[in-house]
C-alpha cells in the first residue's frame, strides 16, 4: 500500500517479474506471449538490475534444461528481456564508472560492502515499519506486522498441496500440455526465492521493499491456498464459519497495512519537511544556484530542494556548503561556519559554510 506510490523501483519489478513469470507458464505460448515475458524481464532489470537478473536466471534454466519449458521462444525471451532492461545499466557502467566491474564495486562500497551476513533475522524487524533498517539494532519487532509472513507460511504450502491433489484426482483434458500446475508453483516458487536470496544473504542491512518481488511470486500459491480452505470448509458444512474466519483475517491484516502505512507517511513528510528547513538555512545565507552541496545522507533530495548541485562521490571541488547529520565536519571544513537547523524532525541537522561570502563552486577542496 505505501510503496505502490512511492518513486522506489520495488513495485514496479515486482509487476515485471510476476507479469514475466506468469506469461513463462502459459500452456499454449505464441508471440504475444513471448513478447510479454521480454517486456516483464525488461521492466524488472531496467527497475533495478540485480532483481532482474534474479527473475530471469531460473526463468532461462527452466526454458533450456527442463523437458516440461524447454522451448527456444521461452529461452529467447528471457535472454532478450533481461539483455534489453541491462543494456541502459551496462552503457552507463563504462560512461561513468569506467566499467561493469568497476561501477559493481562502487555499488558494493555505497551498500557497505557486500557479503555474507546474518540479516536474515533482521527481515522480521524491517517488516513491521522502519522504511530501511540501518542498522537493525535496537529496533523490536510487532507481531502483529508479522501477519502476512505467518499467512504466507501457512497459504503457500496449502496452495502447492492443493494442486498436486487436484491433479491427482482429476483427470487432465489436455495431457500434452506443456504447463503442470504443481510444477508451474515450484518454479514460482523458486523464482521468488532467487529474488529473496541475495538481499536475506548478501546485503547488510534491510528494508521492506527488498522484498516485494518475492512477494508478489508468493502471492498466487497463497491465494490458491485460501481457495483450497474454502473448498474444504464448504465440504465440511462450514461456510460461514470459513467466511468469518477469511474476512477477520482479511481484516486484520489490511488493519496492520493501513496503520503501517499512515505511520510511515506521517514519518516521511516530516523527514521531507526536514530538507525544506535546511534549504531555508542555505538561502537564509545566500547559498542560492548555481551551487554545489555535499554532505554525509540524503544529499541527492536536499541539494534538489536547495536548487543546488549535489556533489558526486570523489568530486574535488570545493562545495558551497556542506549539509550533515549527526557528523562532525572533515578536516579541510573543521573552520568553516557552522549552524543548526532548527525545529527539525530528525535532529541533528547542521549546515556548514565557508569563510567569507558564498559563491559558485571552486576547486579544490582536499581530503
Amino acid at each position: 500500500m505505501f510503496y505502490a506510490g512511492a518513486a522506489m523501483p520495488n513495485h514496479y519489478t515486482a509487476m515485471g517479474a510476476a507479469a514475466a513469470v506468469g506469461l513463462f507458464l502459459h500452456p499454449a505460448p505464441r508471440p504475444r506471449t513471448y513478447a510479454g515475458i521480454a517486456a516483464g524481464l525488461a521492466l524488472a532489470a531496467l527497475m533495478r538490475p540485480n532483481d532482474g537478473v534474479a527473475v530471469a536466471l531460473p526463468l532461462l534454466a527452466a526454458a533450456t534444461l527442463v523437458p516440461l519449458w524447454r522451448a527456444r521462444g521461452r529461452a529467447l525471451a528471457v535472454a532478450a528481456g533481461a539483455a534489453a532492461g541491462l543494456l541502459p545499466w551496462v552503457v552507463e557502467a563504462y560512461v561513468r564508472f569506467g566499467g561493469v566491474r568497476e561501477r559493481l564495486d562502487d555499488a558494493s562500497e555505497v551498500q557497505g560492502g557486500l557479503r555474507f551476513t546474518d540479516s536474515a533475522r533482521h527481515q522480521f524487524t524491517a517488516v513491521d515499519g522502519p522504511l530501511l533498517c540501518r542498522p537493525c539494532t535496537g529496533d523490536g519487532v510487532r507481531v502483529p506486522a508479522l501477519s502476512w509472513w505467518l499467512l504466507l507460511a501457512v497459504f503457500v504450502p496449502l496452495g502447492v498441496w492443493s494442486v498436486r491433489r487436484l491433479r491427482r484426482t482429476r483427470r487432465i483434458r489436455e495431457p500434452q500440455a506443456p504447463t503442470r500446475p504443481a510444477a508451474a508453483l515450484l518454479l514460482a516458487l523458486t523464482t521468488a526465492l532467487c529474488a529473496a536470496l541475495p538481499y536475506v544473504l548478501l546485503v547488510p542491512y534491510t528494508a521492506p521493499r527488498f522484498l516485494l518481488p518475492a512477494h508478489a511470486l508468493l502471492a498466487v500459491p497463497a491465494a490458491l491456498g485460501v481457495l483450497a480452505a474454502a473448498r474444504w470448509a464448504r465440504r465440511a458444512r462450514q461456510p460461514v464459519l470459513a467466511g468469518g474466519v477469511l474476512a477477520v483475517l482479511l481484516a486484520a491484516h489490511l488493519t496492520v497495512q493501513a496503520t503501517l502505512t499512515s505511520g510511515n507517511t506521517r514519518i516521511q513528510a516530516a523527514a521531507r519537511e526536514d530538507w525544506q528547513r535546511v534549504a531555508e538555512v542555505l538561502h537564509r545565507h545566500g547559498v542560492r544556484p548555481p551551487c554545489l552541496l555535499r554532505g554525509n545522507t540524503t544529499v541527492i533530495p536536499l541539494a534538489y530542494t536547495a536548487g543546488c548541485e549535489p556533489a558526486p562521490r570523489g568530486d574535488d571541488r570545493r562545495p558551497s556548503a556542506l549539509v550533515l547529520r549527526r557528523h562532525a565536519a572533515p578536516a579541510w571544513a573543521r573552520d568553516w561556519i557552522r549552524i543548526p537547523v532548527p525545529d527539525t524532525y530528525a535532529p541533528g541537522w547542521q549546515v556548514h559554510l565557508p569563510p567569507g561570502p558564498p559563491g559558485p563552486p571552486a576547486p579544490p577542496a582536499a581530503s
